[in-house]
C-alpha cells in the first residue's frame, strides 16, 4: 500500500501531461473552437440590425422593448448560424478548391458532415420554435429568411445580382423583425425610405464585394462562383457608383420625412464611412471581407458610434424636453 501511493507520488510530469484524460480534453476543446469557427459567430453582427428600430422611436425604448429586440436577434443568430452551415455543406466540393475557404471547418474534414447535418437541425428547429413561442409573427419572419436562404443555396445564388439581392433581403427581413417584436407599422414613409436605404447600402456591399472577389480571383472565379461567370469589373464598378448614389440619396430623402431637424448631422458619418469602405474594398489589406473592414477600421467604426450616440441623443430630447 505504502509503495503504491509512493510511486504515484513520484509520477514524472511527462507522464501526467501525456495521460487519456488531458489529450480528451485537448481535443473536446479544439472541436469547441471548430464549432464556434462553424457557426459564424462574428457574422452575428449582421443581425444587430434587429436593434435598429430601437433607434428610430425617437424616444428612449423602454427595457422590455431592448429585452424583446435581443430575444429575436438571439433567434435570428440560431438560424442565420444554421443558414451557414447548410451552405457549408453544400459548397463543400467547391470549398475545397479554394485558396481561402478549403480552411473552413467542413471543407478540411475537421467537422465531419454528419455533425454538422445535425448541429444545422438543432440550430434550425430551436431558432424557429423559439421564436414562434415568443413572437408567431417573428417566427415567420425567420422561417422565410430560411426558405429564402435555401432557395439561395441551391438556384439564386448562381444568378447574377439575384444573388446579391437575396442577401440584401436578409438585411431587410431583420428590419422587419425588429419593427415586429416593437410592434411599429413599417408602412409610414420615414419607415419606408429607411428601409430603402438599407436595401440600397447592403447592395452596395455586396456588389462591391462581388467586383473584389472578380479581381481576385480573374479568371477563374465563374468556377468559385458561378454568378460571376460573364461579368466584368468594368460592369460592376460602374453599378458600385450607382448604388453608393442612391444610398446616399435615399438617407437624405429619410432624414427629411423625419422632420427631425438635429438628423442632419448624420449626414456627414454616412458620406465618410461609404467613402471609406469604397476604398477599403479596393485597395486595402482588408478587401474582400465586409466584417473585417467594420471590425478593424477605426474610421468606420467611429462613424457607426457617433451616428448611434447621435440617435441616441436625439431620442433623448425627444423623450424629456419636447
Amino acid at each position: 500500500m505504502i509503495s503504491t501511493v509512493t510511486s504515484t507520488k513520484l509520477q514524472p510530469d511527462s507522464a501526467i501531461a501525456d495521460s487519456p484524460y488531458d489529450l480528451t480534453c485537448s481535443e473536446n476543446v479544439n472541436f469547441f473552437r471548430l464549432i464556434l469557427k462553424l457557426i459564424r459567430m462574428k457574422q452575428w453582427i449582421k443581425n444587430g440590425f434587429v436593434f435598429v428600430p430601437l433607434l428610430f422611436l425617437f424616444a428612449m425604448p423602454s427595457v422590455s422593448q431592448v429585452l424583446s429586440c435581443a430575444v429575436g436577434a438571439f433567434f435570428f443568430c440560431l438560424v442565420s448560424s444554421a443558414v451557414y452551415i447548410m451552405n457549408d455543406i453544400v459548397d463543400v466540393s467547391k470549398d475545397r478548391a479554394h485558396p481561402v475557404k478549403r480552411n473552413r471547418p467542413i471543407a478540411s474534414g475537421a467537422v465531419p458532415l454528419g455533425v454538422a447535418r445535425i448541429l444545422c437541425w438543432i440550430l434550425l428547429i430551436a431558432g424557429v420554435a423559439g421564436a414562434a413561442f415568443f413572437n408567431p409573427g417573428l417566427a415567420l419572419i425567420i422561417l422565410g429568411y430560411f426558405i429564402m436562404n435555401i432557395a439561395y443555396s441551391f438556384l439564386l445564388k448562381k444568378i447574377m445580382f439575384v444573388d446579391v439581392f437575396t442577401i440584401s433581403m436578409g438585411f431587410i427581413l431583420r428590419l422587419c423583425a425588429g419593427f415586429k417584436v416593437l410592434r411599429k407599422p413599417i408602412s409610414d414613409p420615414c419607415t419606408m425610405w429607411f428601409i430603402f436605404f438599407v436595401a440600397f447600402l447592403t447592395l452596395f456591399i455586396g456588389v462591391g464585394k462581388r467586383c473584389n472577389e472578380l479581381k481576385t480571383m480573374g479568371g477563374n472565379s465563374g468556377e468559385f462562383r458561378e454568378s460571376l461567370k460573364g461579368c466584368s469589373t468594368s460592369q460592376l464598378d460602374q453599378l458600385i457608383v450607382m448604388l453608393m448614389a442612391c444610398t446616399i440619396m435615399s438617407y437624405a430623402i429619410f432624414v427629411y420625412t423625419t422632420m427631425i431637424k438635429y438628423l442632419v448631422l448624420t449626414m456627414p458619418l454616412l458620406l465618410l464611412g461609404v467613402f471609406r469602405y469604397h476604398y477599403l474594398n479596393n485597395g486595402s489589406e482588408l478587401t474582400g471581407s465586409p466584417e473585417m473592414i467594420i471590425y478593424k477600421d477605426r474610421p468606420i467604426r467611429c462613424c457607426l458610434v457617433f451616428w448611434a450616440l447621435i440617435l441616441i441623443a436625439i431620442c433623448f430630447v425627444q423623450t424629456y424636453f419636447v
